[in-house]
Order: structure tokens, then sequence, then C-alpha cells
């Protein structure tokens, strides 16, 4: 029983670290092409890594071969600069270069439509281009302010009066007609929670509660 007391604290610090993690899942296209591969055609997720980093991964499982991510936009809390805010390379698939990250209030347009406050811009270059299966991590940051993910979970400012969205994707290199190849401009439908990982320590608390329990009826069996 004191074990399972000197675990509570650890069960319920782990299991409220990642309360904040969701999806977007790029499956509506809004503009251009409709890529040929299988939605979700990119990905992104944002994710409380801790106090004052969200963790951004983008990925494009969903693109068939020869489309490529050319461009990705978010939004930030309309109290918040996005001026202020730092990105850090964490780790990715490789063979694609990095992409270029600009950040401004209202400052970034998806195809014209929707005012956007980040900007990352993937390389056009053969043999460099973010394509199927590739996958990018980041950490992003502020020494202005503390960051959590429901930050990034904000509509566009439309441009306008249409099209806002939560984000928005450009995908190129999709084929079409006498061997032409085409963009599309994609956006999320909604946002997708993500699945919360069982804590080690709550698993480890399974544990004690099993061998509590085990004990207790080798006990009562002795009595």
């Amino acid at each position: 029983m004191a074990a399972l007391l000197l675990l509570l604290p650890l069960v319920f610090s782990a299991a409220g670290a990642r309360g904040g993690s969701f999806f977007f899942q790029y499956t509506n296209v809004y503009a251009g092409t409709r890529p040929e591969g299988s939605p979700a055609w990119v990905n992104s997720l944002f994710s409380d890594a801790s106090t004052g980093t969200v963790q951004l991964k983008i990925s494009a499982n969903g693109l068939a071969n020869g489309e490529f991510l050319s461009a990705m936009f978010f939004n930030l809390d309309p109290n918040l600069n996005p001026a202020k805010l730092a990105f850090t390379y964490v780790s990715g698939s490789g063979g694609f270069a990095l992409p270029t990250i600009k950040t401004g209030a209202n400052s970034f347009k998806a195809d014209g439509q929707g005012k956007y406050d980040i900007d990352f811009t993937f390389s056009q270059k053969a043999t460099k281009e973010f394509t199927g299966n590739d996958y990018v991590v980041y950490d992003i940051s502020s020494s202005a302010f503390i960051l959590t993910a429901s930050d990034f979970n904000v509509l566009s400012t439309a441009a306008g009066g249409c099209y806002e969205f939560l984000s928005a994707a450009e995908i190129s290199g999709i084929p079409g007609a006498c061997d032409t190849t085409g963009t599309g401009w994609v956006a999320p439908g909604g946002v997708t929670p993500a699945p919360e990982p069982q804590p080690v320590a709550l698993v480890m608390l399974g544990g004690v509660l099993c061998c509590a329990a085990g004990w207790r009826r080798i006990c009562v069996g002795r009595v």
C-alpha cells in the first residue's frame, strides 16, 4: 500500500503531460488538383512536449509516387506574436531538404486564400522534395510566452470572406492530363484528438495493484 501511495503523484503527472495532443489530417481539397494518393495525404501532430514547448510532427504517408509537399501553413492564437516563436529541429526521415520557416501575423496566404501566421516552405528541387513516407519533427517554444498545443488550434483569418481553415498545405507533382503535373491545395477536415500513450507509471500502478491483490488473497487464504 505504501508503494501504491508513492506512485500516485507520478501517475497523474505523467497522464496529464500530453493532454493537449491533436492531429490535423489533410483530406479536403479546396483548390487545384486532387492528389492521387489516399487521404489523409499529409498529417501534422501537435503535442505538449514539456511546459512551454510544443512538438510538431509533419508526415506525408498518403502521397503517391511523384507527389511532394511544397508548403504547409499554420495559425497561432491571435493574442500571441508568431515572430516570437523559436523552431528547433528534432528529427526527420532524411533525404529531403529541411523547410524554410517564416512567421508573421496574417502574413501568408495559401493559394491566395486565408491568412496564416506560420509558413513551412519545402524544397521543389529533384531528390530534395518531401515525399511519401517522409516526416520531420520540430520543437516550438518562445521566450516571450508559455506555449501549449491548443495555441495552434486556431482558424485562419478569412481573405475575401472565404476559406477559414485550421491549416493548409500545398501538394505538388500531381499527375495530370498529357503528362503534365499539377498542384493541389488541401486543408484538414477538422481536429482529430491524438491517442494518448499509456504512461509507464500507470503500467507500474497496475502491477502494484495486482501484487497487492495477490498478497491479499494469500493472506485471506491463510486466515
